[in-house]
């Protein structure tokens, strides 16, 4: 870096399109919105972010999404380790072992440098939260994340500040009627049927095999279609594809059933269905309140969400509809009484976007990060 130091470097994954996973996403939302400070981050080379007033120290070799490979991350810390920092350094990483490992060398070598870590996903076991904290503040995107964080510094006698932050997106506007069927049309899906969307991950939880099965308890009682939007980020995912689709054979067959994998135009998919569902028990390997969850609530879509996982205080909130995560029956009951126009599935859509837009907007995300930044700061 040339000039003045910036107050702030965020250490996450290449800041640059394709915009397609939080874990660049959030970062960008907030270098992008913040106010008051002065920050750095990383971009693959020849990519430097165009945000006035960021600085972009470009060292990945490729806008990797979702896995950084070891050569990047080799790289990485090297330049950690080797170059000065600025008064405080921004980690956004889900809890691991070898990512803290690395982050408490880099505190080693710069011991008088502050430290942010983003909790960016919930591990899946204890193990891994409690080799996982080593920053002076642990920001949390749900009070179940915080929870745990500060479980985990009270036991362990760590000398750290667990400070909740609900995760920030850019508005969806709700559409029109008219809006509504041409995006409809363009995606080849029908008019006026009701039209379910699953948009969550096909390897991680059971989600996606038990909005499979609750395929058939819904058709018995109306003519709905189903729609799977999911990105196959693995051979697993892929497989797991191939497996649903070989279930869904039938209703796939009479255009009940459609498996869309990457969407290119997916915020307009989102906008124009009628539901989104994410019957999860685990929200591991996402954002603790996922993105698509969040800004298809700000586009008037109201959702039903697995129980037991840091989505329940989107439940709790009246913002989304909870069943039991592993319950076709359930889940198809919420379906029917909710899409059956009664005029709940508006009630809730309403809801859902008043809280959203109360409670996760980008510029909210982005003063409460420089609160943190400003407090670290001063000392």
């Amino acid at each position: 870096m040339s000039g003045s130091t910036p107050d702030v470097l965020f250490v996450s994954k290449p800041l640059a399109a394709p915009w397609n996973d939080s874990g660049k996403v959030l970062p960008y939302l907030i270098a992008r919105e913040i106010k008051g400070v002065s920050l750095a981050v990383m971009t693959p080379r020849g990519q430097p972010l165009a945000i006035q007033g960021v600085r972009s120290e470009e060292l990945y070799r490729q806008a990797w999404s979702f896995t950084v490979p070891m050569r990047d991350k080799v790289g990485l810390l090297f330049r950690l380790m080797t170059r000065s920092l600025p008064p405080v350094v921004h980690f956004f990483f889900s809890p691991n072992g070898p990512t803290s490992l690395a982050a408490r060398i880099v505190r080693w070598r710069h011991p008088g440098v502050k430290v942010v870590q983003t909790l960016m996903s919930l591990p899946m076991g204890g193990e891994a939260m409690d080799q996982g904290i080593f920053g002076d503040v642990v920001v949390a995107w749900s009070r179940t994340a915080a929870e745990r964080a500060s479980d985990v510094i009270m036991r362990r006698g760590i000398n750290a500040k667990v400070v909740h932050v609900p995760p920030g997106i850019d508005e969806l506007r709700p559409m029109t009627q008219a809006q509504k069927s041409a995006a409809r049309a363009s995606f080849g899906l029908p008019p006026e049927r009701p039209v379910i969307l699953y948009a969550g991950d096909l390897e991680f939880s059971t989600a996606a095999f038990v909005t499979a099965a609750t395929v058939p308890l819904v058709l018995e009682q109306m003519q709905a279609v189903f729609v799977f939007a999911c990105r196959p980020k693995t051979a697993v995912a892929e497989a797991v594809s191939r497996e649903l689709q070989s279930k869904l054979a039938g209703p796939i067959s009479t255009g009940n059933v459609r498996f869309m994998g990457n969407v290119n135009a997916f915020a307009e998919l989102l906008r124009c269905v009628d539901c989104q569902v994410l019957p999860a028990e685990t929200t591991y390997a996402k954002t603790d309140l996922p993105m698509v969850l969040l800004e298809g609530l700000s586009a008037g879509v109201p959702a039903i969400v697995g129980t037991g996982t840091p989505m329940d205080e989107l439940v709790q909130a009246g913002a989304v509809l909870g069943v039991p995560s592993g319950s076709p029956s359930a889940l198809a009951s919420a379906l029917i009484g909710l899409l059956s126009g009664t005029g709940r599935a508006k009630a809730l859509a309403v809801v859902g976007r008043e809280i959203v837009l109360r409670r996760h907007s980008a510029r909210a995300m982005a003063d409460a990060h420089a609160a943190i930044y400003r407090e670290l700061l001063r000392f």
